[in-house]
């Protein structure tokens, strides 16, 4: 009986989401520093194989001191993030409903946290079904109010994906865009008309800002759908992200020019940055916009990490048109544009500056131009096509039998090889 009024009451909740795209998002700002990743690989996608023995590791930190009873659900996904039809007894092998209760206060550091933890999937709860999944997470049974979303996929690899990088042929974009040609080989006969009903999503650098999708194969021979259109299939090589390494408190990392302790407080000065438009290309290590949470002579980074100030700057004689905006973007700002993370001119300094409050570690991040809401990547930055980055290859097929899209491949290929 328990089972189904969760199931009633789970439903309710999320029917006022039906069209609505869930994003990776944080609706509480005591919560901070939101992480989900393949066991212990901060740095991965969060993606499960069906009926494998993985699990993925949902972390995240919140202000308030008072231990709260965190519960969470699991919500199917169309392969654009809208929710699916499915019920939940056609995705989920369990309980509609888990309690998150591994937490662990913060350990010797300045800013006072408690670090909640979950693995998933558990014996309470676990996905039927492959495709796109959203973990919803919520206080004192109040579905309604969810403190974040959290984006995970699970597949089932019914198809085999091959895919490569190169240079544009276009003289224009050879030295700024990257190409990509895939080839989905699908070997078996289990799908019903499967052309018509792959659909193949291209993601860079583990983000879905600017993703691409693909819906018609350009050759099918056989079960081998090849997907070679370069006037489609191109993204831009940007440049390689700027980094910064705040782990240690009392060491000038690269990249930091001077570490303070004010109102019981560090406070991280980066090293000022310019415009990179006409820069020559330069290659340089990166994580590809992502951090990771790390501490100077800490066994338990997750609860012994403090938080800190980072100070940016971008020097630019002039400001930009009052129409346009500049923002520090990447992982540390949950690849959101929001007023947190824009940038503000100072005209004494002649440069934009921001502050964010960031859990020590190591990151990385870019400058983005916002243009009547349109976002432009190469404007500060420079576009390269020698710039090293990794693309998300995912292929769905919508099962009109179940009524859901199901993942059915991956690959992740680097335009370095």
């Amino acid at each position: 009986m328990k089972k189904i009024y969760l199931l009633i009451f789970i439903c309710f909740s999320f029917c006022s989401l039906a069209q609505e795209k869930l994003e990776n998002k944080i609706f509480d700002p005591k919560i901070k520093t939101v992480l989900m990743y393949l066991e212990n690989d901060e740095l991965s996608m969060p993606i499960l194989e069906l009926g494998g023995s993985q699990y993925l590791t949902l972390g995240f930190d919140n202000f308030d001191l008072d231990i709260k009873d965190y519960y969470y659900t699991i919500k199917h996904c169309n392969s654009d993030w809208t929710l699916s039809d499915l019920d939940p007894s056609d995705y989920i092998d369990g309980y509609f409903e888990g309690q998150i209760s591994e937490y662990q206060s913060s350990f010797n550091t300045n800013v006072n946290y408690v670090h909640y933890k979950l693995k998933f999937p558990n014996e309470d709860m676990r996905p039927k079904v492959s495709g796109n999944y959203v973990i919803y997470v919520y206080e004192d049974y109040d579905s309604k109010e969810a403190i974040f979303y959290k984006r995970f996929m699970v597949v089932e690899n019914k198809s085999i994906i091959e895919a490569k990088v190169r240079n544009m042929n276009q003289a224009a974009l050879y030295s700024t865009d990257q190409q990509i040609e895939i080839e989905v080989n699908y070997p078996g006969s289990e799908f019903y008309d499967i052309s018509q009903n792959l659909k193949v999503q291209i993601l860079k650098n583990h983000n879905w800002v600017n993703y691409l999708e693909l819906t018609r194969p350009d050759i099918i021979r056989d079960n081998k759908f090849t997907y070679n259109d370069f006037s489609r299939i191109k993204f831009q090589g940007i440049n390689e992200f700027h980094h910064f390494n705040t782990k240690n408190i009392h060491f000038y990392s690269e990249n930091i020019v001077n570490i303070s302790f004010v109102d019981n407080m560090y406070h991280f000065q980066l090293s000022e940055d310019k415009i990179r438009t006409y820069d020559t290309y330069t290659y340089r290590h990166d994580i590809n916009g992502h951090y990771k949470i790390d501490v100077t002579k800490g066994e338990f980074p997750e609860t012994e990490a403090d938080y800190v100030y980072v100070y940016f700057t971008l020097k630019m004689a002039t400001p930009i048109k009052d129409d346009n905006e500049l923002y520090v973007w990447g992982g540390l700002s949950n690849f959101e544009f929001t007023n947190h993370n824009k940038m503000r001119y100072n005209f004494e300094q002649k440069a934009y500056e921001c502050r964010l409050f960031l859990k020590q570690g190591y990151y990385d991040y870019q400058y983005v131009l916002s243009k009547e809401g349109k976002k432009d990547f190469a404007y500060i930055e420079g576009n390269h096509a020698r710039t090293e980055n990794t693309y998300t290859i995912l292929s769905y097929y919508h099962d009109y039998s179940y009524g859901y899209d199901r993942l059915i491949g991956i690959k992740e290929i680097s335009s370095k090889i």
